[in-house]
């Protein structure tokens, strides 16, 4: 899962637990004026930050979130403020927010509102992901296989996890980065390489027949 954070963080608290629940995320700025480009697919769940209170919070969010949804933005949207009257929550979530946390709240909370937001998707994903021989535990990061099973790393997942999902579809470089390095990680292309190179030794470890392909010029499938 990709997470969206938008706005300003008052620690490293929620960016801390997002990666300790396996969860990517990006972090920009809360947009002003300018309108926030989404890249199409990228994000599961948009999370806004507000640090503003009260009337003025509600304010810049009546404003933001009709035009993103004009704009065709179909992310699920989590607005995390404080001091939301209930009449300001109300004009919160009829302007475009899927729901609104003020706090205090557990930190336990939060991600389980980003999870359940995720779950609004048109296609539910499962927990396992099956293919081929394989099996993936997206719980618990585990890749089972014929012979072994062994645990991957954030990254790996979620590169196992778009095979998967799309099993024999060539996946182009530029989805394999976007989704898993994020949009501004140009770097990645590189990275890409050497994560291929890892999964492909643990689909070996697990004595799986799947086997990752280059396609020259385009990107990468698997056939399972």
């Amino acid at each position: 899962m990709r997470v969206l954070l938008m706005g300003e963080t008052e620690n490293e608290k929620i960016p801390q637990a997002l990666r300790r629940d396996h969860m990517l995320y990006d972090h920009v700025a809360l947009p002003t004026t300018a309108p926030l480009f989404f890249p199409e697919g990228l994000y599961d769940v948009a999370v806004f930050l507000i640090s503003g209170a009260g009337k003025a919070a509600t304010h810049q969010l009546t404003t933001l979130l009709p035009t993103l949804r004009e704009d065709g933005v179909s992310v699920p949207l989590l607005v995390v403020a404080a001091h939301l009257s209930a009449r300001d929550r109300i004009l919160v979530l009829d302007a475009g927010a899927d729901d609104v946390l003020t706090p205090p709240y557990l930190l336990g909370e939060l991600l389980a509102r980003i999870r359940a937001l995720s779950r609004r998707s048109p296609v539910l994903q499962p927990r396992l992901l099956e293919a081929g021989d394989l099996s993936l535990d997206r719980g618990h990061c585990m890749l089972r296989g014929p012979k072994n099973e062994v645990r991957l790393s954030c990254k790996e997942m979620q590169l196992i996890e778009l095979f998967l999902l799309h099993n024999g579809q060539v996946l182009p470089r530029d989805t394999l980065r976007q989704k898993v390095w994020g949009i501004d990680s140009e770097s990645a292309y590189n990275a890409i390489e050497v994560y291929l190179s890892l999964v492909r030794r643990k689909l070996r470890a697990i004595g799986s027949a799947a086997q990752i392909h280059a396609e020259r010029g385009v990107g990468y499938y698997m056939e399972a």
